[in-house]
């Protein structure tokens, strides 16, 4: 099955102070993780982020911005243009704030994909919508949320056959690899 790669890095990082996907970790970006733990999995990985940005990628990276009109309305926006922009069976996604991400959860995640929508992940009760694998079903499903005004991930994949997936049952470091840095600190 046809996986495609994407990494949402194109917020504004308000709380954070600068574009988190640039910040670093053990000496790589954060985008830079993102992708890198979802290249066992992916035929492709491609970031959806901003278009001030786009020289600050490396250059063999492929990054997308939002397709229009959906320009800057948050990640169901970015998932929608990466399935526009880049047809594929299913989407493995993942934000770029997860700098203690590791390949072999997502390859654990990707083996649970059976019949479901959503497959996504749920840590110590937390909710982690966008550490999911989409499959390319819900392409028109979330084309009509956007156009509706509707841009919350959650109440998207409330409306469709969703699995979560227990955290311990991909890492026993649930709450390093699932923690989101929203500040610098």
């Amino acid at each position: 099955m046809n996986t495609l790669g994407i990494v949402l890095a194109g917020g504004l990082s308000s709380r954070y102070g600068s574009p988190k996907a640039f910040a670093q970790a053990d000496g790589m970006a954060y985008y830079e993780i993102a992708v890198h733990a979802l290249k066992g999995i992916c035929s492709q990985v491609i970031i959806v982020g901003r278009e001030e940005h786009r020289e600050c990628y490396h250059p063999e990276m492929s990054m997308v911005t939002d397709v229009e009109p959906f320009r800057g309305c948050g990640p169901l926006a970015g998932i929608y243009s990466a399935m526009t922009i880049s047809p594929a069976s299913r989407y493995a996604v993942l934000p770029c704030d997860m700098p203690n991400m590791r390949p072999e959860v997502m390859e654990t995640l990707v083996k649970y994909c059976a019949d479901e929508d959503v497959i996504a992940v749920q840590a110590d009760g937390v909710y982690h919508p966008l550490v999911a694998i989409f499959d390319q079903r819900l392409k028109s499903a979330i084309r009509q949320s956007l156009e509706h005004g509707q841009y919350s991930v959650m109440k998207l994949l409330k409306q469709v056959k969703t699995t979560w997936i227990q955290a311990n049952e991909l890492t026993v470091n649930t709450e390093l690899v699932f923690r989101n840095m929203n500040t610098p600190g």
